[in-house]
């Protein structure tokens, strides 16, 4: 095929796949699998159809595969062996074939696109922006639709779906348009925050504030920003359940309500871990892990609702870090960080050579602190989250200008 029409060709998919998640996440995400499988298998469809016509990355795709098997394999393990009596025999299936099905999403964006790719994306940014402008300022375009029978979620969850969504394309659109115009950049920074401070999510909020720092910081220095970055991510994995023992979590009691429930569900988690410190309790564990023992012993009003719920709300610790340590414990956190460790040694010299790295860095800010506040769970709407990050990062990394090397050579 003529290396003109796959550009197109896979141009199209990419364009595709941005407005099928941005649309299934403002209208109708709502955290139930039977209907977010059924997104996660339309969009898989459309990759590997699109694969089927042009050229990929297969040592990308090889050494993705690697790192997917090391993990379910760990996981086959927690089902296997009788030190972990907790495993979810089906969630570590379900895991696996969203894993795999997602894989062919993020090789998409590995390759590059037509330059119009850059343009559209900025616009379903901005569509998705008035949306939620529109949503959240009284107009009820959701409950409009509703009477016509398009049966649209609506609800906090629904709400903080897509605004994860924003914060993540925020930074690939912002980075598509930094040669526009100065009017396109004022127009797109606007209703970003319109739309972010709109909504009610608080993660979101922190998040794009402290990657909106991390990119001035790291525009001078982006070498420098990242290995400060990776440093702060390698102790934040191994150090999460130590930190939290000796944490002063009962002076935070008169501290604001939704951030005292935060530290209050860290501090559950890293009794659980310390009680399990080696090996974990086993994939999936947390969907039926008891807390109870685990609470302070201090009383409070969100004390008393951990009590009640008997389980983490939402049945994880909204936390990713403190997630994989319930379950895998250490063998788990070394594992991150080997995972972590690898992508350095490939991100590191992109940083060093792409105009992007700024935006690269920063998304992965965005995202650390996403994860570390709210999602940490394998339902399919999460998972297409993490696929959808990893595509925008890519997207970035493939864009980026190389400063007169190919992007195969730094890589």
């Amino acid at each position: 095929m003529d290396s003109g029409l796959q550009k197109n060709l896979v141009s199209i998919a990419q364009v595709s796949l941005l407005a099928i998640f941005s649309t299934y996440s403002f209208f109708f995400s709502r955290n139930i699998d039977s209907i977010g499988n059924s997104v996660l298998l339309a969009m898989s469809l459309i990759c590997l159809v699109t694969l089927s016509f042009v050229k990929s990355d297969l040592c990308f795709a090889r050494s993705s595969l690697r790192y997917i098997s090391v993990f379910f394999f760990l996981c086959i393990l927690t089902i296997i062996l009788p030190i972990w009596p907790n495993t979810e025999n089906n969630w570590t299936y379900s895991a696996a074939c969203k894993c795999i099905l997602g894989l062919s999403i993020v090789l998409i964006f590995k390759i590059q696109g037509s330059n119009w790719v850059k343009r559209t994306t900025w616009i379903i940014f901005l569509s998705l922006c008035v949306l939620m402008i529109l949503q959240n300022t009284g107009f009820n375009i959701k409950e409009i639709l509703n009477t016509l029978l398009f049966n649209c979620a609506v609800g906090a969850w629904n709400e903080k779906h897509h605004t994860f969504w924003l914060v993540i394309l925020f930074w690939s659109s912002m980075y598509f348009i930094k040669d526009s115009s100065q009017y396109n950049k004022f127009i797109t920074i606007l209703f970003f925050l319109f739309a972010l401070f709109s909504s009610y999510s608080e993660s979101a909020k922190v998040a794009i504030i402290f990657s909106i720092i991390v990119f001035l910081l790291s525009k001078s220095r982006p070498v420098v920003s990242w290995a400060i970055v990776y440093w702060a991510l390698l102790l934040y994995i191994l150090l999460f359940p130590f930190v939290l023992q000796i944490l002063p979590i009962v002076d935070l009691d008169s501290a604001y309500d939704r951030l005292y429930i935060r530290f209050l569900l860290w501090e559950v988690a890293s009794n659980v871990i310390v009680d399990e410190l080696m090996f974990g309790r086993g994939f999936g564990s947390t969907l039926s892990l008891n807390i109870i023992p685990f609470l302070p012993e201090f009383e409070s009003s969100a004390r008393e609702w951990l009590y009640m719920s008997k389980t983490f709300p939402g049945s994880h610790p909204h936390n990713f870090v403190a997630l994989i340590w319930i379950e895998f414990g250490l063998i788990g956190a070394l594992m991150l960080t080997f995972f972590l460790y690898k992508f350095n040694r490939f991100i590191t010299k992109t940083i060093k050579h792409s105009d992007a790295a700024p935006y690269i860095i920063s998304i992965i800010t965005t995202v650390v602190i996403l994860f570390s506040c709210s999602w940490s769970i394998w339902q399919t709407d999460v998972v297409l989250t993490y696929i959808m990050f990893l595509a925008s990062l890519y997207s970035l990394i493939i864009s980026g200008n190389h400063k007169g090397k190919s992007f195969n050579a730094i890589e």
